[in-house]
């Protein structure tokens, strides 16, 4: 099913939490909605839902308009945080319970439910309390609790944040082979960049209630709309150094030579941010555009990361472990065309070439 949202707006009062915001969600893939606390992604994933009025704006499941239906009559599949199974109901009796309240006769619900038990691994505990179950194998029964209903729609709000490290990278694994198993388009809440990218198909970004950008996973760290979604995505941390910009260059805050970068549509003296992907930065001994001086490194498997002096400003470089350099050293620094962006410094907004 397609989720269609048209300049979508949620208040509470003065606070605009979600403030008209438009997208389309394609049938059948898994969309994050990533952000930082506060950023409006619970509100609209319960706007979507149901459970929260809307302000302004429409919500259409493919060509029906939504807005005004109640949650149960928007078949939607729904996955809290804190999975809100009931304690005294075995597994199979949870994943029964949507199935009974629709009055689906017991013989049906019983083998619907073991069907979703199956898929999502959790048939061999069937006859056991929630309590009598490991956080991922509770999470497992909310979702096939939520998929017995068979929805269009299938909502999760920070399922994995109540998990241990280990367990929240083999969660989203599952959760990903789920959703595709199941087919259901599926809109998944996080504040984790990493489990965002490692399973969506497409991510909408925000901010204090504002899409920054919403694209192919891949397309927000190699094409981002502005230096919020560079910082946001990429782990370690997009490289940030601010200066001036002059004929086609950076004089960077507190470095004496101008670092080339490419001619921009700027005009001169204009404050800059020069924002670069650690693998991006070449490093090299004889070769480079610009002399900068080793200040540390750090093996990191086959690598070696090079942290650089550029000033009030350092960049980070992967460089293969038998060519690294020694600490305290000067190096030759050049940069890659692709993964190395200029933003406005004042707006955040990106120039391009």
């Amino acid at each position: 099913m397609e989720v269609r949202i048209e300049d979508l707006v949620k208040r509470f009062g003065d606070v605009v939490a979600v403030n008209h915001v438009n997208a389309t969600f394609e049938s059948g893939k898994l969309i994050a909605l990533l952000g930082p606390s506060g950023c409006g992604k619970s509100t609209m994933l319960n706007m979507l839902s149901g459970i929260l009025p809307v302000s302004e704006g429409r919500i259409y499941f493919d060509d029906q308009d939504v807005t005004s239906l109640s949650p149960d009559k928007r078949e939607v599949g729904l996955v809290f945080q804190n999975y809100a199974l009931y304690p005294h109901m075995t597994v199979l009796q949870n994943i029964c319970f949507p199935l009974k309240i629709k009055r689906i006769p017991k013989k049906e619900r019983i083998e619907r439910a073991k069907e979703y038990a199956r898929m999502v691994h959790i048939d061999d505990y069937l006859d056991r309390l929630p309590k009598e179950l490991s956080g991922g194998q509770q999470q497992r029964v909310a979702i096939a609790r939520a998929l017995v209903k068979e929805p269009k729609l299938l909502l999760l709000d920070e399922p994995l944040s109540n998990l241990d490290a280990k367990l929240r990278v083999e969660m989203r694994e599952e959760i990903r082979r789920i959703q595709r198993e199941s087919g259901v388009t599926t809109v998944f809440v996080t504040h984790d960049q990493e489990e965002a990218t490692s399973i969506s198909d497409y991510i909408m970004l925000m901010k204090l209630g504002v899409m920054q950008q919403f694209a192919a996973t891949r397309n927000l760290y190699n094409d981002p709309a502005n230096l919020f979604v560079a910082d946001f995505i990429g782990n370690p941390t997009i490289n940030q150094l601010h200066g001036i910009y002059e004929e086609g260059s950076i004089r960077a805050d507190g470095f004496a030579k101008a670092i080339p970068i490419g001619n921009y549509k700027i005009e001169d003296g204009t404050r800059i941010v020069f924002a670069s992907r650690p693998e991006s930065v070449l490093v090299s001994k004889k070769s480079g555009e610009t002399e900068m001086e080793v200040e540390e490194t750090y093996i990191s498997g086959k690598d070696t990361l090079c942290v650089l002096n550029a000033g009030d400003g350092f960049l980070r470089a992967y460089v293969d472990n038998e060519d690294a350099p020694e600490e305290k050293t000067a190096v030759r620094v050049s940069f890659r065309k692709k993964g190395v962006f200029v933003f406005s410094e004042e707006s955040g907004e990106r120039y391009y070439e």
